[in-house]
C-alpha cells in the first residue's frame, strides 16, 4: 500500500489546527518519534508519523489521536489488549494494527498497516470486535479536521 500522505488535505488540517479545538496542539520532534520507535522495535505508519511531525497529535474528536508521549503508555496497553481479543476472536490474520487513538468509552482506533483501513477495535466487543471507521488516514483526518472547523463557526 503507497501512502500519498497529506498533501490532499493540508489546507483543511492547517484551518482545522488553528481553531479553538487545535489549540495547545504541538508538532513532535522527529527524535521523540524515533525513541519511542527504538524503545518499542516498531515504526509508526508514515501517514500517522506525518501528522504528528507536522501538526502533532489531535483532540478534534472521537478518536483522540495519540501523541507519543500518549503512545508510551498506549502502545504496550494496546498490544496486551490485542493479544487478549485474539485468544477470543477469530481476528484477520493480515491485519497488521497499530494503536492511533482511543474513544472516550475505552475502544481504540488501530490503522491497518496493509489495507491502510481505520478500524475500531471495540471496547467490551459482542461478536464482532473490529468496526471500520474510515477507508483510510486521510479521510478519518478530514472526518476530525471539518468537524473542528464546524464547531469554530458555530462559535462565531
Amino acid at each position: 500500500m503507497e501512502s500519498i500522505g497529506l498533501e490532499p488535505i493540508r489546507d483543511l488540517l492547517v484551518e482545522a489546527y488553528n481553531t479553538t479545538m487545535g489549540e495547545g496542539c504541538t508538532p513532535e520532534t522527529q527524535q521523540s518519534i524515533e525513541d519511542f520507535e527504538q524503545n518499542y522495535n516498531v515504526k509508526l505508519p508514515a501517514v500517522y508519523r506525518e501528522l504528528l511531525l507536522e501538526f502533532g497529535a489531535c483532540n478534534f474528536g472521537d478518536p483522540a489521536l495519540y501523541s507519543v508521549k500518549e503512545l508510551n503508555w498506549a502502545y504496550p496497553e494496546f498490544l496486551e489488549v490485542y493479544r487478549e481479543y485474539e485468544k477470543e476472536y477469530e481476528l484477520p490474520a493480515e491485519l497488521q494494527p497499530f494503536p492511533i487513538g482511543g474513544f472516550g468509552e475505552g475502544s481504540i482506533a488501530i490503522l491497518d498497516q496493509n489495507s491502510g483501513k481505520v478500524l475500531m477495535l471495540i471496547h467490551d466487543a459482542g461478536e464482532l470486535p473490529l468496526r471500520e471507521i474510515a477507508v483510510d488516514f486521510n479521510e478519518l483526518m478530514t472526518m476530525l479536521a471539518e468537524s473542528a472547523v464546524w464547531v469554530q463557526e458555530q462559535m462565531k
